[in-house]
C-alpha cells in the first residue's frame, strides 16, 4: 500500500492532491500560509531556536517530552512547533487561533491536517531550509502512520540534504538541475541562485509537495518533472546539478522504499547520475552529490569507469561509518529487540555479500573538465557553509591546470592559521608539531605538515612569495603538494 492509498482510505483524500499549481487563487493562498507563519514567529530565524537548536532536522522524537515541558513557548510559535514538528493533536479552536481560518482552510482541503479523534493531527511536516519554508510527509514518529515506511513516503530535509546545501558550489547559475528532488528543498534553495531550476523525481507524490513548496516560497522559475534521472530532459544541459539520490546499501530482496534504497552497493543511482552528467554539465558547471559511499579507496576508479574519462572531482569525506553502527541504524525502527538484531544480522550478511568493506558519508563534486580526483577528510561543514571554498578550491585548480603561474603571487587558502605546537612530557625533551588548521568556510581539515613546508606556508602568509622565488627541489615539491591539495592557492588578481 502507498502513502496515497493509505491517506485516501484513512482519511477520504491524497495529499496535495488538490493542488493546482496553475491556479492563482491555489498559489496565493499557499504563500499565505508562509506568511503566516513567519508573522507568528515560526520563520526561518526562529523556528529551529524555538527548540534550542540550529536546524528543525535535529529536533528528536525520543525528546518530544522535554521540548513539550521545558522548550517550547506557550504561544503562536510554540504551537506551531508542536503541531508540525512534534504532530502533537490539538483542537480546531486551537488551531484557527495561531494558523488562522485560511491557513486551516488550506491544509485541510489539502489533505495535510487530518481527524484525530476530537481533535486535528498534520500529515505533514514543517521545516525551513535554506531560508525556505519545506512541508514534507510527517515525520515517522507521528502515530497516525503505520511501523514501516511507505514506498512513497516525501522525507523532510535532513542532514545529508543540509550538508548538500552547504556544500554545493553557490555561483550565479544559467539552469540548475535537482535529481530525485523529493520535496523540491535543493531545487528551491538553488532558485536563489539560478534564472531557472528544474526539480526531478520518479514518485509523483514527492513532485506534488514540490510544487506546493514553490508556491509556498513564490518560485515562479522552478519546474517539477517526472521521471527517470535524465530520461525527462530533452537534450537540455546545466551549469550546476544537484543530487542527494537513494544510497543506501540494500539487499535487492527488500521492499522497494524509493527514497533509501541505492542498490547492493549503494551507487546504483549515482553510478547513472555521473554517467549521465559527462553529456549534460557545462564545462565549469558544478556537481555535487551526497551519498554514503562504499569503499573510498577504489571510488576513483569506479567514476572514471561510469563516466568514460577523467574529470575533476573532489570527495569531500565528512563521517566514516562503522558497519555494525550503520546495520543497527537502520534496524532502528523495528519495535523488538529480537527484529531489530535480525535485521541487523541481514544487513551485515549483505554488506559481506556485496563485498562492502567501508562506508563513509561524505560528497562528490565536480567542475565538468579533466582532472584527477582529490580525496579530503573534513568536518567544516558541520558548522556552516563551505560552499565558497569549494567553488574557490576548483577555480585554483583550473588556473594551475591552465599553467603559467610561476611568476604568480602565492597565498594561503581563506580561513586557514598557521599553529605550532610545542609539548614536552615529563623527563623528555621539548618536541613542536605543525599544523595548519582551518576557520569558518574552509573545506579543509586540521592538517599536520613538515617543518619545512610550515616555513614555506610562514613566507606565503607574509605576502609576496610567488613559486619561482622558491629555491630547491625539495621546497619546491613541498610547494607543489601544497598547491594541489589547495592549502596554497594561486592569486590570479596579483
Amino acid at each position: 500500500m502507498s502513502a496515497d492509498e493509505y491517506s485516501q482510505r484513512h482519511f477520504g483524500a491524497a495529499t496535495f492532491a488538490a493542488f493546482d499549481p496553475h491556479a492563482a487563487q491555489h498559489r496565493a493562498a499557499a504563500a499565505a500560509l508562509h506568511d503566516r507563519l513567519v508573522e507568528i514567529g515560526f520563520g526561518p530565524d526562529r523556528a529551529a531556536a524555538l527548540f534550542g537548536l540550529a536546524e528543525i532536522a535535529d529536533v528528536r522524537p525520543s525528546r518530544t517530552a522535554y521540548y513539550e515541558t521545558f522548550v517550547l513557548p506557550h504561544d503562536a510559535a510554540g504551537a506551531a512547533a508542536r503541531f508540525l514538528v512534534l504532530h502533537q493533536p490539538q483542537s480546531e479552536t486551537e488551531l484557527r487561533g495561531w494558523l488562522g481560518d485560511a491557513g486551516v482552510n488550506l491544509l485541510d482541503g489539502m489533505a495535510a491536517i487530518v481527524p484525530f479523534g476530537e481533535l486535528r493531527r498534520s500529515l505533514v511536516s514543517a521545516t525551513w531550509f535554506a531560508g525556505r519554508l519545506i512541508f514534507a510527509d510527517a515525520r515517522a514518529y507521528n502515530r497516525l502512520w503505520p511501523e514501516e515506511p511507505f514506498a512513497d513516503y516525501v522525507m523532510p530535509p535532513g542532514g545529508d540534504s543540509i550538508g548538500l546545501q552547504r556544500v554545493a558550489p553557490r555561483t550565479p547559475r544559467r539552469a540548475s538541475l535537482d535529481l530525485c528532488c523529493g520535496a523540491g528543498a535543493q531545487t528551491l534553495a538553488a532558485a536563489t541562485y539560478s534564472e531557472s531550476v528544474v526539480g526531478v523525481d520518479l514518485n509523483p507524490r514527492a513532485l506534488r509537495f514540490a510544487r506546493f513548496n514553490a508556491a509556498v516560497n513564490r518560485i515562479e522559475h522552478a519546474t517539477f518533472v517526472r521521471g527517470n534521472l535524465y530520461d525527462p530532459l530533452g537534450d537540455a544541459r546545466f551549469d550546476a546539478i544537484l543530487a542527494n539520490p537513494p544510497f543506501v546499501p540494500w539487499p535487492d530482496d527488500d521492499t522497494a522504499l524509493l527514497y533509501r534504497g541505492g542498490g547492493p552497493r549503494g551507487d546504483d543511482v549515482l553510478g547513472r547520475i555521473l554517467e549521465g552528467a559527462v553529456a549534460r554539465l557545462d564545462p565549469a558547471g558544478s556537481l555535487t552529490i551526497v551519498g554514503d559511499l562504499a569503499d573510498v579507496a577504489s571510488l576513483p576508479r569506479r567514476i572514471d569507469a561510469w563516466q568514460g574519462e577523467e574529470r575533476r572531482t573532489l570527495l569531500l569525506l565528512q563521517h566514516h561509518h562503522e558497519l555494525l553502527d550503520y546495520a543497527e541504524s537502520h534496524a532502528a525502527h523495528h519495535k523488538r529487540s529480537a527484529e531489530r538484531q535480525a535485521h541487523v544480522v541481514r544487513l551485515l550478511r549483505h554488506f559481506e555479500h556485496a563485498a562492502i568493506g567501508s562506508l563513509d558519508f561524505g560528497y562528490i563534486v565536480q567542475d565538468g573538465t579533466p582532472g584527477p580526483t582529490y580525496v579530503q577528510r573534513t568536518t567544516a561543514m558541520l558548522a556552516g557553509s563551505i560552499a565558497g571554498d569549494v567553488a574557490a578550491w576548483f577555480a585554483h585548480q583550473r588556473r594551475l591546470a591552465a599553467g603559467a603561474i610561476d611568476a604568480l603571487p602565492l597565498q594561503l587558502a581563506p580561513g586557514l592559521r598557521l599553529v605550532d605546537v610545542a609539548e614536552r612530557a615529563p623527563g623528555a625533551a621539548a618536541e613542536s608539531s605543525c599544523y595548519v588548521a582551518p576557520g569558518p568556510g574552509s573545506l579543509h581539515e586540521p592538517s599536520p605538515v613538515s617543518r619545512r613546508a610550515f616555513a614555506l606556508l610562514g613566507r606565503i602568509a607574509a605576502g609576496g612569495l610567488r613559486w619561482c622565488d622558491v629555491e630547491g627541489a625539495g621546497a619546491r615539491q613541498e610547494l607543489d603538494v601544497l598547491l594541489a591539495r589547495g592549502i596554497v592557492r594561486v592569486d590570479a588578481t596579483g
